[in-house]
């Protein structure tokens, strides 16, 4: 096993995996644009900024990933042609502007000491092996960051959020959603981490 900036990994098919991952960790959660986990892999192949995201490589495998980083630097930046292509011309109209109201926004706080986290998601066949576990507490022992902050998780996501409990993230906010009926999420949290206390 191996932990690496996703930009540094030596694969011809890196987006590939590495969407593929994704979809693993999200795909339920944008199952709206369809429900095929290839087809959305493919329609998301082209968005994710891998210079700001960590991965666990196992046997050439993208086996977990999450975005890190300090500052306003993003995690995504899609292409509103190329979500067409895949998704057709009404879903992919839609995922561009969900895309850019959710994922194209600055972090709430910023700072040389403060690390971004999200998007962590583990691929499928390595789930139940401490995978993300493993790839967290890699992130937490980054020397330049001393707060760490996950924000807009579903309540929903109970294993996410016992997973972040457990390295030791507490809750700092909590914020309704109007449209509980539709994704079923009662609220987002935010929650931070801090070495030393």
């Amino acid at each position: 096993m191996q932990i690496m900036r996703a930009n540094e990994f030596n694969d011809q098919y890196v987006r590939e995996k590495f969407s593929k991952t994704f979809v693993d960790g999200f795909g339920e959660d944008l199952r709206y644009f369809t429900e095929d986990k290839e087809k959305l892999a493919k329609a998301l192949e082209h968005i994710f900024i891998l210079e700001n995201f960590y991965i666990t490589v196992v046997y050439e495998d993208i086996a977990a990933i999450t975005f890190c980083t300090n500052g306003d630097k993003l995690a995504i930046q899609h292409n509103k042609k190329e979500l067409r292509k895949h998704l057709g011309w009404l879903k992919g109209t839609i995922a561009n502007v969900v895309f850019k109201k959710e994922f194209q926004k600055p972090p709430v706080k910023t700072g040389d000491k403060i690390a971004n986290i999200g998007f962590v998601a583990t691929a499928e066949k390595y789930r139940r092996q401490g995978m993300a576990s493993t790839l967290m507490n890699y992130i937490l022992s980054l020397p330049q960051y001393e707060t760490f902050l996950l924000e807009t998780i579903a309540d929903t996501n109970t294993s996410a959020l016992q997973l972040y409990k457990n390295l030791g993230f507490k809750e700092i906010k909590r914020t309704k959603q109007k449209h509980t009926k539709f994704s079923g999420i009662n609220y987002y949290i935010d929650m931070a981490y801090k070495k030393n206390g």
